[in-house]
Parts: C-alpha cells; structure tokens; sequence
C-alpha cells in the first residue's frame, strides 16, 4: 500500500515539477534585446535561442511550446521584442505582428536633404534623387510631406510613389477652385510658387499674404526676387551666406533677382498650406515684405515704403 501511494505521489510530483518551469518560461520577460530580425529560411527556434538568454532546458520549452501550439509557420521580417514575454514574442513572430518604422518628408526640405536622411532608414533605395518617379519635369518637390510608415526591407520607390499620388490628388482637388485672376498657368507653376512660399514664409498664417505678392509680380511681370530661390541654385555648395555676386550671377537659373517669371522647378517639398495659398491665392496690394521677427514680415505696397522697412528690420527679405 505504501509503494502505490508513493507511486502515484510521484505521478503527482513530476507533472508539477514540470509544469511549473515551462509556464514560468513563457512568462520570461525579455528586458535585454530591443529587436529581432528573422530572415527568410530562418527557424524561430534557433534565432530566439541565439538571441534571448535560454538555458538548455529554456530551447526544450520553446520547442515543446512550438508543438503543443502547432506553429509551424513564422513570418520573416523584424520585431520589437524589448519587454515582452516570451509567449508575446512567438505570438508577434507567427502571426506577422512587424515592427512598424516611419521616415518623414519634411515641409521644405528638398531632394538633397531626402537622400541624407535615408541613411537612417531601412529602406531598399530603388529610388534614388526620385528616380522612380515618371515625369518629364525635374524631380524636385514631386512628394507630399507627410509622415509614412514602412516595415524593414520595404521599397523606398512604393513610398515616394504613394506621396506623389497623394500630392497630385490634392492638386487636382485645388486647382478645381482656382480664382480666375490667379494668373498661374499650370499645375507645376503652382508646385513651382508653393516651394518659394514654403521657404519665404515665417508662419501658415502669412502664407496667403506672400502668395498674394508674388502673384502680383507674376501679374506685373515683375522680378519675385526671392533669395530661397538663389541657395537652391547653389546647392548643394551654398556656404550659408548670399554674396552680391551671387545675386548679380546670371548663370545661376535659379536667380530671381536677374530672370523674370518662376524658376525652372520647385525648390522644395511644399505643405499643403503653402500648396493651397498658391492655387487659392490671388494677386493682392503688396509687393515687397521684409522680415520684422524671425516668424514674421512686414509688408509694402511701395518701394519707398519697403525701403524704410528695411531700414528698421535690418534685413532686406
């Protein structure tokens, strides 16, 4: 009698001594890795055990918990596994649960700053400089500033294709309400005009109010004389500061102090307050303004006005 009843006291025993280890393994909380990668053909099993401090016993739990739940498919891709369990881990990893990363075009940055920040992303550049892109016009300013969510190893050209959409979608949407004394002739002349807006503009507020101006000097056929303009042509060499010389440069195409009318493209991604205040935009009573704080100018309707502006803000905008 005493032998059956140590017998099944041991019955009793074992299960629990084994229950007990393997429940408090899957509620192991990973605190020391941030991410997992795992590549196409790789085995859960192995990379985990590879990454995540397992004991031999820990790699004969994972396995037994891989067969009692019946993974047998894993998605390749990259995981946030810092302060999960171990459970949580291989629930993301066979259900497809990616870490999502996002890049961020940013409202007047331009194609040379694009191609910097790439290097902080874990894109497939198929799309260098917009190469991707299908258009007959420079490349400049072609996409939305927005931000866009990707998962590693994505296309770079499935982004930017998505923002240009998006950007020429909300074209179309604004040129349908275009005043008729907007003297802007084309789509890409507004794209051309937002860009400049983009840059000139201290706050969205005064985004109207400059478009207004340039569109008059487009109206009088008057030079837009904006300095933006200017560095853009003389990137990606511009050394931080406007000389005389660079203003009176004829070669530079760039250069709306010597060549009338908009530049050949957007220097520029523009926002879509400044996209909206160059369709929606009309010709207005100024045509000079020069900046009175660093988010703000001061407008003129004369030169003579404009020249004691000047005068009393210090810097000729």
């Amino acid at each position: 009698m005493k032998f059956f009843t140590k017998f099944f006291s041991l019955l009793l025993i074992i299960p629990a001594l084994f229950i007990g280890p393997y429940f408090s393994f899957l509620s192991y909380k990973n605190t020391k890795v941030d991410v997992l990668i795992i590549e196409t053909g790789d085995s859960a099993y192995k990379t985990l055990g590879n990454i995540l401090p397992l004991s031999v016993f820990d790699k004969y739990y994972l396995r037994l918990h891989f067969n009692i739940e019946n993974i047998k498919d894993i998605k390749a891709g990259e995981y946030l596994i810092k302060n999960k369990t171990i459970e949580e881990i291989i629930e993301d990893i066979s259900n497809g649960n990616y870490l999502r990363r996002s890049i961020r075009i940013k409202e007047g940055s331009n194609l040379y700053d694009l191609e910097i920040d790439l290097s902080n992303h874990y894109l497939i550049n198929d799309c260098s400089y917009l190469s991707c892109i299908n258009t007959k016009t420079n490349k400049e300013g072609l996409l939305l500033p927005d931000t866009y969510y990707y998962f590693r190893g994505m296309k770079l050209s499935s982004i930017y294709n998505l923002s240009n959409e998006k950007l020429f979608k909300l074209i179309d949407k604004l040129w349908l309400k275009k005043p008729l004394d907007n003297p802007l002739k084309t789509k890409y002349d507004a794209l051309i005009l937002a860009s400049i807006i983009e840059k000139e503009a201290g706050n969205n507020d005064e985004k109207l109010l400059i478009s207004s101006v340039f569109l008059k000097r487009l109206e009088m056929d008057m030079r837009l004389q904006a300095d933006p303009t200017i560095i853009y042509g003389l990137l990606p060499n511009f050394d931080g500061d406007i000389k005389k010389s660079d203003i009176l440069n004829k070669e530079n195409l760039y250069n709306t102090y010597m060549k009338k009318g908009l530049p050949p493209s957007p220097i520029a991604f523009s926002s879509i307050s400044s996209i909206e205040a160059a369709i929606l935009g009309t010709p207005g009573e100024f045509l000079f303004f020069v900046a009175d704080s660093p988010s703000s100018h001061y407008f003129s309707k004369t030169y003579e006005e404009h020249k004691q502006a000047i005068k009393r803000y210090g810097v000729d905008k």
